[in-house]
């Protein structure tokens, strides 16, 4: 239980931590689950991350990893945890969301923000409230930030500006680049920041108004916080994973994803929350405002789909280099999306969209529960792997003819021209990448077509090394590939 000097402290400063709560177990269980349904992504600066994916909303993202995974779930929902939060926010409480941030050497920092009613990372629909509070009660929000590995200074602990929950700071939209925003020093591949957002909101907060606290933490304990409170993390500049996980607990009057009673799913960043549910991890809910379950409404049959998808993407299993893998690429996809409805990819420029593509378009008319048998009878015959080990997931092409300077040139050129939706003639093959404004994300998709078309595996950092069309067409024709 929570003493009263560490009440006062967090009505003080708005959080209380590092607590010694959870038994080693519960721990160890949540960390093996998650680093078990994780991957290693790398970017194209080289800058690895950690990669997870949502069995629920079936999208990649560390966010509510609880939905279907129960060593999370079990997590949050742990007695000596919810009796703490019950002392702040009172005994009826919701687990209504949990996210995992997991900084590796490198990666960078998350900036100061504090969250009421809206949470957006970019100004997808920044005005688009997550959360309606009760007119009649105080609002709550509280966050348990859960160290899954130690966290210091040197790779990226919090910090706290101690009373500035009792202010909300207004939000700026479109105030700083995208790449400046708020979680862009973390950001996963692919990441809604990046999606064609130039701009990122911020907050109009000075650190040098408020008494700042640094907390190092260590693997196992927690920091409670309510989200009013403006919070950052540090950038991890050493050699050490820094892995942590957090859930968000309100009450039940508290309306989460109001939306969704209107026929809307997309949420505030532009995620399809129509399978997302609340946990009652104590009390009662008097209201019936929100989706409330105890798990997840999978099916037998998607149970055992998404299980087999997850052998899949976590490289459990062993999948050979040849047909069965566009089968089982096309049939995931056929399962999740139904009919191919994505345009025809160029075959020069993108050789190994163009096969997926095909290969997808074979299975039209397939209904998503065919699909889905077919998918796991296909991945039931592979053999597992004995431990969890990276392999290549490209597909090759088997060109050996050695590519020219011009070639390669008019190649990325094409490229870049069909990608900026531009003429050809608008490509100065002097020009960076970076000057077009390429995400990481394009950057690796870029290199990995040109693999595709050269036949040669190349390092995504290639574009860094050589940051123009010029350069990079040179180096390549020497066939020094990296």
């Amino acid at each position: 239980m929570l003493t009263l000097k560490e009440i006062n402290h967090f009505q003080e400063k708005g959080w209380v931590g590092p607590l010694d709560i959870f038994e080693s177990s519960k721990l160890t269980d949540a960390k093996n689950c998650l680093e078990t349904y994780s991957r290693l992504i790398v970017e194209a600066d080289g800058q690895e991350i950690m990669g997870f994916y949502n069995n629920v909303f079936n999208l990649e993202t560390p966010r509510d990893l609880h939905l279907f995974h129960q060593p999370i779930a079990n997590l949050f929902q742990d007695l000596d945890l919810v009796k703490r939060v019950q002392q702040i926010a009172g005994n009826d409480l919701l687990l209504w969301y949990t996210n995992v941030f997991c900084k590796l050497p490198g990666q960078g920092e998350i900036k100061w923000h504090q969250a009421k009613e809206y949470y957006t990372s970019s100004d997808i629909d920044y005005q688009k409230k997550t959360l309606v509070y009760d007119a009649n009660e105080d609002s709550i929000n509280l966050t348990v930030w859960v160290a899954l590995d130690d966290a210091d200074l040197e790779n990226g602990c919090m910090q706290f500006a101690n009373g500035s929950h009792q202010k909300i700071f207004p939000m700026l939209p479109a105030s700083i680049p995208a790449k400046e925003g708020v979680f862009a020093g973390i950001s996963a591949h692919k990441t809604v920041w990046q999606r064609e957002q130039k701009y990122s909101l911020s907050y109009d907060f000075n650190e040098n108004d408020w008494p700042l606290e640094t907390v190092p933490i260590k693997a196992g304990q927690a920091i409670i916080f309510t989200e009013k409170v403006m919070h950052r993390s540090f950038p991890n500049r050493s050699n050490r994973r820094r892995l942590a996980i957090i859930g968000r607990y309100v009450r039940p009057s508290t309306q989460v994803y109001p939306y969704r009673w209107q026929g809307n799913f997309i949420d505030e960043n532009g995620h399809n929350i129509q399978r997302h549910y609340c946990l009652l991890v104590s009390g009662e809910d008097k209201y019936g405002h929100n989706l409330i379950r105890q798990g997840h409404d999978l099916n037998d049959l998607e149970l055992q789909f998404q299980t087999c998808l997850n052998q899949v993407k976590f490289e459990q299993v062993e999948i050979p280099e040849d047909k069965q893998k566009l089968d089982i690429y096309a049939l995931e996809k056929q399962a999740i999306e139904g009919d191919c409805q994505e345009s025809e990819p160029n075959p020069i420029l993108h050789p190994r969209k163009y096969i997926q593509w095909s290969t997808w378009n074979q299975y039209r008319g397939m209904s998503n529960q065919e699909a889905m048998e077919e998918y796991i009878q296909l991945v039931g015959n592979l053999s597992r792997k004995n431990s969890h080990q990276s392999s290549n997931n490209e597909i090759k092409s088997t060109s050996t003819r050695a590519n020219t300077s011009s070639e390669i040139e008019t190649w990325l050129i094409a490229y870049l021209a069909e990608l900026l939706e531009i003429d050809e003639e608008e490509i100065d093959i002097t020009s960076s990448f970076q000057s077009y404004g390429l995400s990481s994300a394009e950057g690796v998709g870029m290199i990995g077509d040109l693999s595709d078309w050269l036949g040669n595996h190349l390092n995504p950092a290639l574009m860094y090394e050589y940051p123009n069309i010029d350069t990079l067409s040179e180096k390549l024709a020497q066939k020094k590939l990296i």
